[in-house]
């Protein structure tokens, strides 16, 4: 996942997600091995929450709660749906293509990534990030209230992250290191909304 070097791979990527966004949003019709070396990621992907949700007092696994919401949710079609667009917002992110990030995700994430990508600019700065694989994506947690349904995604992924300034030098990060790294995402969609999209609300990193 370096450089974005065809304008036409932006549009088929949105293009990508918005199908499979279509799918998920379809509820039934209803709604580093590294250890302690490991370098230290972008603030925006693993600062704090940017919303928050209240505790679940359920006991009832994050699957039962969606199905009490819709019993013919599709848990391997959404999960497929959100490991794409991990990809497709980390892609964005450090392209700095607001135009995707615009549809992907919400307005108190979207201002973080903002403000990061500013902050970048301003240092004279440029992230690279190699996307390698997620190893793992599961729902940890589902909530329903007030007309809008959130799902709480675990990602462990193998990524290269590197920041280099303008001359090419390397200010954080190795170009030779892989690190797994472990990412949760809160998406949310209005239930009762005749057009569901699902946007990412909250990012929190380990």
């Amino acid at each position: 996942m370096n450089e974005t070097t065809d304008p036409s791979n932006h549009i088929l990527i949105v293009a990508i997600i918005a199908f499979y966004w279509a799918l998920l949003g379809s509820w039934s019709q209803l709604l580093p091995r590294s250890g302690e070396d490991k370098p230290k990621r972008d603030d925006a992907l693993t600062g704090q929450r940017t919303a928050s949700t209240e505790p679940r007092s359920s006991a009832d696994a994050p699957s039962d709660l969606i199905r009490k919401i819709d019993p013919d949710f599709d848990l391997a079609k959404f999960l497929a749906g959100a490991k794409t667009a991990y990809e497709t917002i980390l892609r964005a992110y450090v392209d700095s293509d607001f135009q995707t990030l615009k549809h992907l995700v919400g307005p108190e994430v979207l201002y973080t990534f903002e403000q990061a990508i500013a902050g970048r600019r301003d240092c004279g700065e440029m992230l690279q990030l190699t996307f390698i694989g997620t190893s793992e994506a599961k729902v940890v947690d589902a909530l329903e209230k007030d007309g809008t349904a959130e799902i709480v995604v675990r990602y462990v992924s193998d990524l290269i992250q590197v920041t280099r300034l303008a001359d090419d030098t390397i200010v954080a990060g190795d170009p030779k290191q892989i690190v797994e790294v472990t990412d949760t995402w809160t998406f949310a969609c209005e239930t009762l909304s005749t057009k569901r999209n699902w946007m990412l609300i909250a990012t929190e990193g380990e």
